[in-house]
């Protein structure tokens, strides 16, 4: 028997990244890590900066960079996820992810410096979707 499923948009500010039906979805939240299963009951959940991870209705997982956000659910069981920047794992260049990582470490060196800091944390989050994605012969 298929697990039951929920559909989920994943929209950043500037493209529609995801629309799957899926039957399961897990983000950290500001307050810590949260898991949607079908029949979820209705919320709003404020999102950290994180991986999120979805396994869709065929039982592959897909994982997107997500920068802050806001995660609905709503009546019917339909996710939306909203998001000042949202990557999936396929579409992050991990070259430049590095590269920009390695330059941020650098001037941080120099001195303490919070957008650098947040700047840094994206790239982090970058290279996590990538580096912690099963690979494809597992």
């Amino acid at each position: 028997m298929a697990a039951p499923t929920m559909h989920i948009e994943v929209v950043s500010a500037d493209s529609h990244v995801l629309s799957a039906d899926v039957t399961e979805v897990y983000a950290r939240s500001v307050e810590g890590e949260i898991g949607i299963l079908a029949g979820h009951q209705p919320a709003v959940i404020a999102l950290d900066i994180a991986p999120v991870r979805v396994v869709l209705a065929d039982g592959t997982s897909q994982r997107i960079a997500v920068h802050r956000g806001t995660l609905f659910v709503d009546q019917g069981g339909q996710v939306i996820l909203l998001a000042d920047i949202a990557e999936l794992e396929s579409e992050i260049d991990t070259g430049r992810a590095r590269k920009r990582r390695a330059d941020l470490e650098q001037r941080l060196e120099q001195g303490e410096d919070e957008l650098l800091r947040a700047s840094l944390t994206k790239q982090n989050v970058r290279l996590q979707v990538v580096d912690d994605a099963p690979s494809a012969d597992a």
